[in-house]
């Protein structure tokens, strides 16, 4: 089953999938005082996946990011270009 959102207090998060075989998923955020970033998940979404998602917007990274996703542990660095534009 898809996951289309998951909640955060504070964001309103949407899921869009971009490939379902090579896993690749936008992450796109718009924080209560209009802020909008987004971030690209390379690797399965599930519930240790969406923790760590919260646990990097809750560490204040407000930007464009690339997550990878190796086995249980995480790789992030900052998008190069903005990933997506929200409507």
């Amino acid at each position: 089953m898809a996951i289309d959102s998951f909640e955060h207090p504070f964001y309103d998060i949407e899921v869009e999938t971009l490939d379902e075989t090579e896993n690749l998923h936008l992450i796109k955020i718009l924080a209560i005082d209009g802020r909008r970033f987004t971030y690209q998940l390379s690797g399965s979404l599930d519930d240790h996946a969406i923790l760590y998602i919260k646990s990097v917007i809750d560490a204040a990274c407000f930007g464009d990011m690339r997550i990878e996703r190796n086995g249980h542990d995480f790789t992030i660095t900052e998008a190069p270009r903005r990933l997506k534009r929200h409507s």
